[in-house]
């Protein structure tokens, strides 16, 4: 979610490091004298400038500008070798004193990427400052050059990707005898570099493709997780077309859902450290401020998703996460979270026939023993697990249900759009509020406090 920017990665020099540098320098001095020389013989005498070759003869590339050429076709091969689950190919690439458990673990990849149906799949050079590389990697290799560069695993899925999304690779390479070799690709925590793991990283894969709205949404997960990825596949359909009908056609009606095997995976893949009371959440990159549909849009099963929901909840939840796909062109970073999250699970819960108890029991408990919500929930609720967070999200559900009672979902629409457009303060929800339904912040809490009294009694 980050973009690359400022020239790449360091090397430690070893052995004939002394020698490649000489040869470099001699041959800017070479570059030099020839240059003065030309200047000397050829210099226009009406403007003084000196040509910008030197007898039709371009100037040798600099000892980085060759090594980034070289691996750049290292990763070209890699990209390819693993694309076609070509082992052999794979194997070749790698130096000889490369660590064993990324040699195995690339060809367990090799096994399962070919499955996956890719628009794109490619691995490119970052331009981050220079990272250089632990002594306790670089000693035992002894090569002639050890590089630890930017690089990014840039990666489409055909149908649901417009556009590659990129993500960070915490590589390392070695030459030895002119040639470069793959070494590894783990963590460098000491200088914040992380490998990002695909679904492909943890086994193989069980894959659908589904026709919806727009064109073709792709479901992916493990064969211990099949049935549940073929009922989501058959869910999806249904859920796009529902929350086009409720947010309208300008999104990509669409998506891609992975679905994660374990509490590792679901990390990686939601890109943190979501709860376990998380069924799933949806992913995004960064937007790009022209407004244009957001890369890297991706929904997100956890571990648990299979065995703890229902066909209801499956609907509900599929549909939720989905609104947020359609809508995040229209939600700044800041929204508040009962905002999305209510916005969302109102979409969700849409048309589903289930009633106020059903929906918000936790809500429903509260108020008839204790009287009516007073106050908008806290971001800081929908993250504290237990009765906190499922008050806080039956509470921002219940907002707009009673807005759309009240007001009709037109106007839902518009105070959603107005709630979420930038990054939310008092005064912005203030405005918001007047300006869609007439009413202060007070008088607004007041009648959705009502509103909710009514129901739960």
């Amino acid at each position: 979610m980050s973009e690359p920017a400022q020239p790449s990665g360091v090397g430690l020099f070893v052995r004939s490091a002394g020698m490649r540098w000489a040869a470099i320098l001699l041959v800017a001095v070479v570059s030099l004298s020839l240059v003065l020389f030309h200047r000397h013989d050829g210099t226009d005498a009406a403007s003084g400038e000196v040509p910008t070759e030197v007898s039709g003869v371009p100037s040798s590339p600099t000892y980085d500008q060759q090594r980034r050429a070289e691996v750049a076709v290292l990763l070209d091969q890699w990209a390819a070798a693993v694309r076609s689950g070509d082992v052999d190919a794979l194997r070749g690439l790698m130096d000889p004193r490369a660590d064993p458990s990324f040699v195995d673990a690339q060809v367990r990849r090799a096994a399962v990427i070919p499955t996956v149906p890719f628009a794109d799949f490619g691995y490119e050079l970052g331009d981050e400052p220079e990272t250089p590389v632990p002594p306790r990697i670089a000693e035992p290799l002894d090569a002639t050059d050890i590089w630890a560069p930017s690089v990014y695993l840039r990666y489409a899925v055909e149908g649901p990707d417009a556009s590659p999304t990129r993500r960070p690779v915490s590589l390392v390479v070695a030459e030895r005898n002119g040639r470069w070799g793959l070494v590894d690709d783990a963590d460098l925590p000491e200088y914040r570099r992380h490998t990002w793991r695909g679904p492909w990283d943890f086994g193989p894969l069980a894959v659908r493709s589904v026709p919806t709205a727009s064109g073709t949404s792709v479901v992916m997960g493990h064969p211990d997780r099949e049935q549940f990825v073929a009922d989501v596949a058959a869910e999806l359909p249904s859920a796009t077309a529902a929350v086009t009908e409720f947010w309208g056609e300008d999104w990509a009606r669409d998506a891609l859902v992975f679905v994660a095997s374990s509490a590792e995976e679901f990390g990686e893949l939601a890109g943190s450290d979501p709860s376990t009371d998380v069924a799933a959440v949806t992913v995004s990159d960064a937007p790009t401020g022209d407004g244009s549909r957001r890369t890297g849009q991706r929904v997100v099963f956890g571990p648990d998703a299979a065995s703890r929901l229902t066909p209801f909840t499956v609907r509900s939840v599929l549909r939720h996460e989905i609104t947020h796909v359609a809508a995040r062109a229209r939600t700044a970073d800041g929204t508040p979270l009962w905002v999305s999250e209510g916005f969302a699970d109102y979409s969700g819960y849409r048309h589903s026939g289930a009633g106020f108890a059903q929906l918000a029991p936790t809500l429903d408990a509260i108020v008839a023993s204790g009287g009516p919500p007073t106050a908008l929930p806290k971001d800081e609720d929908f993250g504290a697990g237990g009765t906190r967070s499922s008050v806080a999200y039956e509470s921002a559900w219940s907002v707009f249900e009673f807005v759309a009672d009240r007001y009709g979902e037109p106007r839902l629409r518009r105070l959603y759009e107005a709630l979420a457009s930038g990054r939310a303060s008092d005064g912005t929800i203030d405005v918001a509020l007047e300006s869609v339904l007439g009413l202060g912040r007070a008088q607004f809490v007041a009648s959705w406090g009502e509103w909710v009294a009514a129901r739960s009694r």
